[in-house]
């Protein structure tokens, strides 16, 4: 039976029992602030679990999870995976024990076939109820059914004691039985075992309790089901694979993957164990890198970014380990795609976009893998010569730095020749250099944690009534002060309100909340921002005057103007995107936004600069749509019917069924919650004003539009006008005559440059002899009168000319400023001087920055007087790598 089958087999039993089939989450969840990625199945149901939103109280998903806790064992073990699929099902206080552990029984034995000789189960040693239902209802004999404690059949696990607050509850476990010849072969041996005999298949959480303290348990009103089955080892138990690798879902990927290595080898290569291990971690790696694109997670080295890199990264080594020396990963990608593209179209739809970000990652990686495992064996090398076995933090924050090595890769190489290392020490450099990221990271702790504040928690959702009219009544219905509700506020304070109805456009999908006015006869609220949480609006403002009352009846009034503006912003998003992928291609999709008024930038995927010429035609059509004033119109329909008539889902959105499509003419349509225009005219000009990297694989375009863009096309065309005039040529040979000025500025600067580097080189010899050899390495520290960059760049050429093996580093402070420049001969590099981070360090000390290639950097600053200090600093670096 394929996996396919399983999971559809799996969907249509229990919708047979009347459960609603959800589609799969994103894996970066929606608006919950506590995970890096969807883990298990009931992540996007949380809110239900604790008795909100709950419109089907049954449901059942097969839902995309990504866990990183076990990564060093994925390819190793039979059923280890970062991705993998989980099958649910779920009541939200509807059934609880009984139906659950018979559909589970019935699903495996009825209609999967499963001999009910191979299954055992487990309970809670406190569950007297499940215990119960098991024996006497199931009648699971009494020695197949197994007593756990609170680490293994509570969820979440020593909770009790350990937390977090929450819900909470036992749980029973599924087991199959692989038979004696399989694990330890010991006559004893049963689920409690730690070898691979027993594969957990299903597990059944009964979330019964709320956790208040510690060992203190509330029973919950509305009782809850949770279970979680994988797929993959389903998949194994069904296909009688003895591991997860071996299955439909893995062996195309796997035998893709044996074919990248035999041409490498020339069809030497022997697969071994190992090898097979490797093997096993690219395919399982391949697959979470892929649905991470596909769910808008692009390599960085912030978080979700970050776990994204080390994944590729991880797999790409262990592909140059198998002997493939070029990018490989990003040919594999159709494998996964076909294999995965039944139940996940949006795989197969962009496999090719998907495909270039991998590449463009492999590449990035190919550039300093070699370079950063010569510098980390000569750092093991090192420190095996004073029997040291161990990296200090220093060193792996260095290769993380410069090379891009993640920590997990760094551990993994040096634990292949028995070294451990300093996470301790490497985790306070990283915190160091990220504190102004960590400030501002969005992930927090517990289980349910950053749901809306229990003062929002019993408010019904607001009724936005702002797509039809900017102005309306409503009622109070909350007023929140310092975060804590009142039932009146007086004076001059600034207060959040809650309506039953608002015209407030709330901060959402990259679009700024409106502004505006709350009036109540003579009291009046100045309305500087709108909040979403769970569907109630919170407008937050300044109360002018009067007073504000729970239940009083108030005007709201949205700031027109400024609507309006916003409105154009957006719309031109949609214009733009369009334009994108009319001139760069259709793999060029948003994956993010921040509108505002009469601006906005605008993220999409594209892996490499958006040229000049591809700027200006972006502009002409989407300025041309500008011209041809079409209408744009919203419409309220089905998710499905929206994807059928061609609409844009973004990148990683979560959408519910129903949908609001916003269509520009019959040329652009995007899935859309925000303001709009009604006509494109409306947005009167656009200008794109900046076009930048933000990561690997995506580009950021800053535009204006209305009155904002055609003033900045005046204050050009006046610009040009001048230079015109100042130029003494016609507007179009403006470029010309720029280009014939540059070329003479540039042959003037190059005989400057070599009068005084006539003058510098007669130094030579003075710098020479104040050379320091360190370990048959010659050391140069030293400042250099009356120089520039271009002197400083030849002086080092010529003295790594005449002193290699070198590390040379020339200051000076002409100016007022601080120029420096360093040079590592290769040998050098490979003994770990890295010429890039020596003037990171340097430039601090005279407060400027600078930095470059291992073997040549630059770097400036603005405090003369520590000259000497930095070229000190620099020194010391170099001494201490070499002793």
């Amino acid at each position: 039976m394929t996996h396919n089958e399983l999971r559809t087999k799996f969907l249509a039993f229990f919708e047979s029992k009347k459960h609603k089939v959800l589609p799969s989450d994103s894996l970066v969840p929606a608006d919950d602030p506590t995970l890096l990625f969807t883990g298990a199945g009931m992540n996007q149901f949380k809110e239900q679990f604790i008795g909100r939103n709950i419109k089907h109280p049954r449901v059942a998903t097969s839902q995309k999870c990504l866990r990183t806790p076990d990564l060093e064992r994925v390819g190793r073990t039979a059923c280890h995976h970062t991705f993998f699929e989980m099958l649910g099902n779920f009541s939200f206080g509807d059934y609880f024990k009984k139906e659950a552990i018979e559909w589970s029984w019935e699903f495996l034995t009825d209609i999967l076939k499963i001999s009910k000789n191979k299954l055992w189960v487990s309970v809670y040693k406190d569950d007297k109820e499940a215990y119960g239902i098991w024996k006497d209802l199931i009648k699971v004999p009494d020695s197949k059914i197994m007593k756990f404690g609170d680490d293994q059949n509570f969820w979440p696990a020593n909770t009790k004691t350990e937390g977090p607050n929450g819900p909470c509850g036992p749980c029973s476990e599924i087991f199959y039985d692989q038979g004696v010849d399989v694990g330890c072969q010991k006559s004893n041996c049963d689920p409690s075992c730690e070898c691979d005999r027993y594969i957990e298949v299903w597990n059944l959480v009964f979330t019964q309790f709320e956790r208040v303290g510690v060992n203190k348990l509330k029973p919950l009103k509305n009782k809850n089901i949770d279970t979680g089955m994988g797929l993959e080892r389903l998949a194994a138990v069904m296909q009688g694979a003895s591991t997860n690798f071996e299955t439909d879902i893995f062996t195309p990927i796997i035998d893709a993957v044996k074919s990248e290595v035999k041409e490498a080898s020339g069809g030497r290569f022997k697969f071994d164990k190992v090898a097979r291990q490797h093997i096993n971690a690219i395919a399982d790696h391949l697959r979470a890198s892929t649905f991470l694109v596909a769910d808008g997670v692009f390599p960085s080295n912030e978080e979700r970014g970050y776990v994204q890199r080390m994944l590729i990264r991880r797999a790409f080594r262990y592909g140059r380990q198998l002997g493939i020396e070029k990018p490989f990963l990003y040919k594999l990608v159709a494998i996964v795609a076909k294999v995965m593209g039944e139940a996940y179209p949006e795989i197969l739809m962009h496999r090719e976009d998907i495909a270039q970000v991998i590449l463009s990652e492999e590449e990035r990686f190919q550039n300093t893998l070699m370079e950063g495992t010569q510098v980390l064996e000569n750092l093991m090398a090192k420190a095996d010569k004073v029997s040291k076995k161990s990296l200090a933090g220093d060193d792996i924050f260095r290769l993380y730095d410069t090379y891009g090595f993640p920590i997990e890769l760094v551990s993994e190489i040096a634990a292949e020749s028995g070294f451990k290392i300093d996470r301790a020490g490497f985790k306070k450099r990283m915190e160091a250099q990220r504190a102004l990221s960590r400030k501002g990271s969005q992930i927090k702790d517990g289980i349910f944690a950053g749901l809306s504040t229990k003062e929002l928690a019993d408010i019904k959702k607001t009724e936005f009534i702002g797509y039809e009219k900017l102005k309306g009544e409503g009622k109070i219905v909350a007023l929140l002060l310092d975060n804590k509700k009142v039932s009146k506020v007086s004076g001059s304070k600034e207060v959040e309100v809650v309506l039953d109805k608002t015209p407030f456009y709330g901060e959402s999908g990259g679009q700024v909340a409106d502004k505006g006015e709350i009036i109540a006869g003579s009291t009046k609220l100045e309305v500087t921002d709108v909040k979403r949480a769970d569907g109630v609006f919170v407008h937050i403002g300044m109360l002018k005057k009067g007073e504000l009352e729970v239940g009083q009846k108030v005007r709201s009034s949205v700031d027109e103007k400024r609507r309006s503006a916003i409105a154009r912003a957006h719309t031109a998003t949609h214009l733009l995107h369009w334009a994108l992928r009319k001139v760069l291609g259709a793999h060029a999709k948003q994956c993010g936004s921040l509108v505002e008024v009469d601006r906005f930038r605008f993220d999409f995927t594209h892996f490499k600069k958006v040229e000049r010429d591809e700027i200006a035609r972006i502009e002409k059509l989407v300025n041309e749509r500008i011209a041809e004033n079409e209408k744009v119109a919203v419409a309220s329909i089905k998710l499905k019917e929206a994807k059928r008539e061609g609409a844009i889902a973004l990148f990683g959105e979560k959408y519910t069924e129903d949908v609001r499509m916003v269509s520009a003419g019959d040329f652009s349509k995007e899935l859309c919650g925000g303001t709009h225009l009604d006509l494109t005219g409306k947005v009167k000009c656009f200008r794109i004003t900046s076009e930048s990297s933000i990561a690997s694989g995506t580009r950021r375009i800053e535009a204006v539009t209305g009155s904002v863009a055609s003033n900045i096309i005046s204050e050009e065309e006046a610009l040009l006008a001048d230079l015109c005039k100042l130029l003494g040529v016609p507007k179009d040979n403006v470029a010309e005559a720029i280009e014939a000025m540059e070329k003479e500025l540039k042959m003037l600067e190059k005989e400057r440059v070599k009068s005084k580097a006539a003058s510098s080189l007669s130094q030579l010899d003075e710098i020479v002899d104040g050379v320091i050899d360190i370990n048959g390495v010659k050391v140069v520290a030293k400042k250099i009168e009356d120089a520039d960059m271009s002197i400083l760049r030849a002086l080092t050429d010529e003295l790594k000319k005449r002193l290699s093996p070198c590390v040379i580093v020339l200051g000076s402070d002409g100016g007022g400023r601080v120029a420096l420049c360093a040079s590592v001969s290769k040998d050098a590099v490979t003994k770990g001087v890295n010429a890039g981070a020596i003037m990171k360090e340097a430039a601090q000390i005279v407060g400027g920055g600078g930095g470059g290639r291992p073997d040549f950097a630059t770097a400036g600053g603005k405090d003369p007087k520590r000259l000497n200090d930095a070229l000190k600093k620099a020194y010391e670096i170099a001494e201490k790598i070499l002793s």
